[in-house]
Protein backbone atom coordinates (compact mmCIF):
# COMPACT_ATOMS: atom_id res chain seq x y z
CA UNK A 1 0.00 0.00 0.00
CA UNK A 2 1.47 3.59 -1.34
CA UNK A 3 0.92 6.36 1.04
CA UNK A 4 0.43 9.80 -0.73
CA UNK A 5 2.20 12.90 0.09
CA UNK A 6 0.72 15.76 -1.12
CA UNK A 7 -0.58 19.36 -0.46
CA UNK A 8 -4.27 17.81 -1.71
CA UNK A 9 -6.50 14.79 -0.74
CA UNK A 10 -6.76 12.63 -3.49
CA UNK A 11 -9.99 10.82 -3.30
CA UNK A 12 -11.60 8.46 -6.06
CA UNK A 13 -10.20 5.53 -8.65
CA UNK A 14 -7.90 6.24 -11.68
CA UNK A 15 -7.55 2.69 -14.00
CA UNK A 16 -6.44 0.16 -11.27
CA UNK A 17 -5.47 2.13 -8.41
CA UNK A 18 -8.29 3.37 -5.65
CA UNK A 19 -7.51 6.37 -3.61
CA UNK A 20 -8.17 6.46 -0.09
CA UNK A 21 -9.07 9.01 2.44
CA UNK A 22 -9.19 7.66 6.00
CA UNK A 23 -11.48 8.91 8.55
CA UNK A 24 -8.19 10.83 10.47
CA UNK A 25 -6.78 12.41 7.17
CA UNK A 26 -4.45 10.15 5.94
CA UNK A 27 -4.45 9.61 1.86
CA UNK A 28 -3.30 6.13 0.92
CA UNK A 29 -3.61 4.52 -2.48
CA UNK A 30 -3.82 0.96 -3.45
CA UNK A 31 -4.68 -1.45 -6.64
CA UNK A 32 -7.72 -3.01 -6.97
CA UNK A 33 -7.82 -6.99 -6.28
CA UNK A 34 -9.73 -9.30 -8.14
CA UNK A 35 -13.21 -10.24 -7.34
CA UNK A 36 -15.29 -13.24 -8.19
CA UNK A 37 -13.95 -16.95 -9.91
CA UNK A 38 -14.19 -17.23 -13.56
CA UNK A 39 -15.97 -19.90 -15.52
CA UNK A 40 -13.20 -21.46 -16.34
CA UNK A 41 -11.23 -21.57 -12.78
CA UNK A 42 -14.85 -23.18 -11.28
CA UNK A 43 -14.94 -25.76 -13.92
CA UNK A 44 -11.31 -26.73 -13.10
CA UNK A 45 -9.97 -26.29 -9.90
CA UNK A 46 -10.51 -28.74 -7.21
CA UNK A 47 -11.40 -26.78 -4.54
CA UNK A 48 -14.61 -26.40 -6.28
CA UNK A 49 -15.65 -29.94 -6.78
CA UNK A 50 -17.73 -30.01 -3.80
CA UNK A 51 -20.04 -26.85 -4.61
CA UNK A 52 -19.97 -27.96 -8.46
CA UNK A 53 -21.18 -31.86 -7.14
CA UNK A 54 -23.91 -30.43 -4.71
CA UNK A 55 -25.36 -27.93 -7.43
CA UNK A 56 -25.61 -31.11 -9.81
CA UNK A 57 -27.38 -32.81 -7.43
CA UNK A 58 -29.67 -30.15 -6.40
CA UNK A 59 -30.27 -29.58 -9.93
CA UNK A 60 -31.37 -33.05 -10.59
CA UNK A 61 -33.86 -32.46 -7.82
CA UNK A 62 -35.02 -28.91 -8.89
CA UNK A 63 -36.42 -31.13 -12.18
CA UNK A 64 -38.17 -34.16 -10.37
CA UNK A 65 -39.40 -31.48 -8.04
CA UNK A 66 -41.27 -29.91 -10.90
CA UNK A 67 -43.23 -33.21 -11.59
CA UNK A 68 -43.84 -33.83 -7.59
CA UNK A 69 -45.85 -30.89 -7.35
CA UNK A 70 -48.19 -31.78 -10.05
CA UNK A 71 -48.69 -35.28 -8.56
CA UNK A 72 -51.69 -33.98 -6.95
CA UNK A 73 -52.02 -30.94 -9.10
CA UNK A 74 -56.07 -30.18 -8.10
CA UNK A 75 -55.16 -29.69 -4.45
CA UNK A 76 -52.45 -27.79 -4.69
CA UNK A 77 -53.99 -25.37 -6.62
CA UNK A 78 -56.14 -24.76 -4.07
CA UNK A 79 -54.06 -25.30 -1.11
CA UNK A 80 -50.42 -23.89 -0.90
CA UNK A 81 -48.16 -21.14 -0.27
CA UNK A 82 -45.43 -19.75 -1.47
CA UNK A 83 -42.64 -21.45 -0.58
CA UNK A 84 -43.99 -24.57 -1.52
CA UNK A 85 -41.85 -25.16 -4.80
CA UNK A 86 -38.47 -24.42 -2.72
CA UNK A 87 -39.56 -26.86 0.09
CA UNK A 88 -40.39 -29.55 -2.28
CA UNK A 89 -36.76 -28.95 -4.13
CA UNK A 90 -34.87 -29.28 -0.20
CA UNK A 91 -37.21 -32.59 0.37
CA UNK A 92 -36.39 -34.42 -2.54
CA UNK A 93 -32.11 -33.64 -2.13
CA UNK A 94 -32.92 -34.72 1.27
CA UNK A 95 -34.20 -38.14 -0.40
CA UNK A 96 -31.61 -37.73 -2.79
CA UNK A 97 -29.02 -37.94 -0.14
CA UNK A 98 -30.42 -41.29 0.57
CA UNK A 99 -28.43 -42.94 -2.36
CA UNK A 100 -25.37 -44.37 -0.41
CA UNK A 101 -24.47 -46.55 -4.12
CA UNK A 102 -22.50 -43.29 -4.97
CA UNK A 103 -20.65 -40.71 -4.17
CA UNK A 104 -20.87 -37.38 -3.76
CA UNK A 105 -22.10 -35.77 -7.78
CA UNK A 106 -23.38 -39.44 -9.10
CA UNK A 107 -25.95 -39.97 -6.52
CA UNK A 108 -29.95 -39.67 -7.75
CA UNK A 109 -33.12 -39.54 -6.35
CA UNK A 110 -34.25 -42.30 -8.04
CA UNK A 111 -31.77 -44.29 -6.02
CA UNK A 112 -32.39 -42.19 -2.97
CA UNK A 113 -36.75 -42.71 -3.23
CA UNK A 114 -35.97 -46.64 -3.42
CA UNK A 115 -34.93 -46.71 0.61
CA UNK A 116 -37.39 -46.99 3.17
CA UNK A 117 -36.04 -43.47 4.87
CA UNK A 118 -36.38 -41.60 1.59
CA UNK A 119 -39.88 -42.55 1.19
CA UNK A 120 -40.33 -42.19 4.64
CA UNK A 121 -39.40 -38.53 3.88
CA UNK A 122 -42.21 -37.70 1.97
CA UNK A 123 -45.01 -38.40 4.15
CA UNK A 124 -46.93 -35.19 5.27
CA UNK A 125 -45.56 -33.13 3.15
CA UNK A 126 -47.71 -29.95 3.05
CA UNK A 127 -48.19 -27.74 0.40
CA UNK A 128 -49.22 -24.98 2.30
CA UNK A 129 -47.14 -24.92 5.45
CA UNK A 130 -49.36 -22.26 7.11
CA UNK A 131 -51.94 -25.05 7.34
CA UNK A 132 -50.70 -27.84 8.12
CA UNK A 133 -52.88 -30.64 9.02
CA UNK A 134 -51.98 -31.50 12.07
CA UNK A 135 -53.45 -28.26 13.09
CA UNK A 136 -56.31 -28.23 10.71
CA UNK A 137 -57.96 -32.01 11.54
CA UNK A 138 -58.08 -32.29 15.08
CA UNK A 139 -59.09 -36.25 15.10
CA UNK A 140 -56.83 -39.20 13.05
CA UNK A 141 -57.68 -40.13 9.95
CA UNK A 142 -57.47 -43.70 9.08
CA UNK A 143 -56.44 -44.89 5.75
CA UNK A 144 -56.87 -48.24 4.29
CA UNK A 145 -53.93 -48.43 1.29
CA UNK A 146 -55.69 -51.77 -0.37
CA UNK A 147 -58.88 -50.03 -0.85
CA UNK A 148 -57.60 -46.40 -1.32
CA UNK A 149 -60.02 -45.27 1.38
CA UNK A 150 -59.54 -42.34 4.19
CA UNK A 151 -62.16 -42.55 7.03
CA UNK A 152 -62.48 -39.62 9.47
CA UNK A 153 -64.90 -41.70 12.04
CA UNK A 154 -67.38 -39.90 14.27
CA UNK A 155 -66.62 -36.87 12.80
CA UNK A 156 -68.18 -33.35 13.56
CA UNK A 157 -67.05 -30.96 11.38
CA UNK A 158 -67.21 -27.83 13.84
CA UNK A 159 -65.43 -29.53 16.51
CA UNK A 160 -63.05 -31.36 14.09
CA UNK A 161 -61.90 -28.68 12.26
CA UNK A 162 -59.97 -25.18 12.54
CA UNK A 163 -62.45 -23.18 11.03
CA UNK A 164 -61.35 -19.86 9.30
CA UNK A 165 -63.60 -16.86 10.46
CA UNK A 166 -65.41 -16.41 7.26
CA UNK A 167 -65.94 -20.36 6.36
CA UNK A 168 -69.24 -21.85 6.36
CA UNK A 169 -68.69 -25.16 4.56
CA UNK A 170 -65.91 -27.68 4.15
CA UNK A 171 -65.06 -29.35 0.82
CA UNK A 172 -63.16 -33.06 2.05
CA UNK A 173 -60.76 -35.24 -0.80
CA UNK A 174 -58.15 -37.75 -1.49
CA UNK A 175 -56.14 -38.55 -4.55
CA UNK A 176 -53.98 -41.27 -5.24
CA UNK A 177 -51.20 -40.75 -7.51
CA UNK A 178 -48.56 -43.45 -9.11
CA UNK A 179 -45.42 -41.60 -9.26
CA UNK A 180 -43.24 -43.96 -11.71
CA UNK A 181 -40.27 -41.70 -10.68
CA UNK A 182 -37.93 -43.43 -12.99
CA UNK A 183 -39.18 -42.59 -16.11
CA UNK A 184 -40.84 -39.21 -15.22
CA UNK A 185 -44.68 -40.28 -15.79
CA UNK A 186 -47.57 -40.42 -12.90
CA UNK A 187 -50.74 -41.19 -13.20
CA UNK A 188 -53.46 -39.66 -10.46
CA UNK A 189 -56.93 -40.87 -9.40
CA UNK A 190 -59.03 -38.04 -7.55
CA UNK A 191 -62.38 -38.82 -5.09
CA UNK A 192 -65.70 -37.54 -5.54
CA UNK A 193 -65.67 -34.42 -3.19
CA UNK A 194 -67.88 -34.53 -0.04
CA UNK A 195 -69.36 -31.05 1.43
CA UNK A 196 -70.11 -30.18 4.58
CA UNK A 197 -71.52 -27.68 6.47
CA UNK A 198 -70.14 -26.59 9.35
CA UNK A 199 -73.01 -27.55 11.35
CA UNK A 200 -73.23 -30.95 10.24
CA UNK A 201 -74.34 -33.82 12.86
CA UNK A 202 -71.70 -36.15 13.87
CA UNK A 203 -71.22 -39.06 10.82
CA UNK A 204 -68.14 -41.17 9.52
CA UNK A 205 -66.81 -39.29 6.07
CA UNK A 206 -65.37 -41.95 4.08
CA UNK A 207 -63.24 -40.62 0.70
CA UNK A 208 -61.91 -43.52 -1.77
CA UNK A 209 -60.67 -42.96 -5.36
CA UNK A 210 -60.06 -45.55 -8.15
CA UNK A 211 -56.50 -47.35 -8.72
CA UNK A 212 -53.91 -44.99 -10.94
CA UNK A 213 -52.22 -47.03 -13.44
CA UNK A 214 -48.64 -48.42 -12.78
CA UNK A 215 -47.23 -49.85 -9.43
CA UNK A 216 -44.28 -47.45 -8.78
CA UNK A 217 -44.76 -45.80 -5.85
CA UNK A 218 -48.48 -44.84 -4.67
CA UNK A 219 -48.79 -41.56 -2.97
CA UNK A 220 -52.02 -40.37 -1.32
CA UNK A 221 -53.13 -36.90 -0.99
CA UNK A 222 -55.75 -35.37 1.60
CA UNK A 223 -57.82 -32.00 0.93
CA UNK A 224 -59.94 -30.12 3.24
CA UNK A 225 -60.51 -26.95 1.80
CA UNK A 226 -63.16 -24.21 3.62
CA UNK A 227 -65.88 -22.59 1.43
CA UNK A 228 -68.10 -19.54 2.35
CA UNK A 229 -71.72 -19.12 0.80
CA UNK A 230 -71.97 -16.14 -1.65
CA UNK A 231 -75.83 -15.87 -2.22
CA UNK A 232 -77.02 -19.52 -3.93
CA UNK A 233 -73.44 -20.84 -4.37
CA UNK A 234 -70.29 -21.52 -2.27
CA UNK A 235 -66.75 -20.19 -2.92
CA UNK A 236 -63.69 -21.56 -1.99
CA UNK A 237 -61.61 -19.16 0.51
CA UNK A 238 -58.44 -18.49 -0.74
CA UNK A 239 -55.44 -21.25 -0.74
CA UNK A 240 -53.64 -19.97 2.35
CA UNK A 241 -56.87 -21.22 4.07
CA UNK A 242 -56.76 -24.79 2.94
CA UNK A 243 -55.00 -27.95 3.35
CA UNK A 244 -53.21 -30.71 0.95
CA UNK A 245 -51.13 -32.85 2.44
CA UNK A 246 -49.55 -36.29 1.23
CA UNK A 247 -51.07 -38.78 3.95
CA UNK A 248 -49.31 -42.56 2.88
CA UNK A 249 -47.19 -44.18 0.33
CA UNK A 250 -47.26 -47.60 -0.81
CA UNK A 251 -45.45 -49.50 -3.06
CA UNK A 252 -47.45 -53.08 -3.29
Amino acid sequence: MAKIIAPFLIKGTIEEINFVVTADGNNYARAKGKTGVTSKEFKNNPVFDRIRNQGQEFGQCAKKSALFRQLAVRFNTLAKDGSVAGRANKLLFEILQEDTTQPQGKRTLTEGLKTSDGKEYLLFFESNKLRPLHQVLKIKEQYNPDSRTISLTDFIANEHLDWPEEASHVHLASATANWDFENDTFDTCYSHEIILDKESEKQTITLTNDKPIGSQLHLTFLFIGFAKRERKKLKLLHRKNNTATLIAYNTS
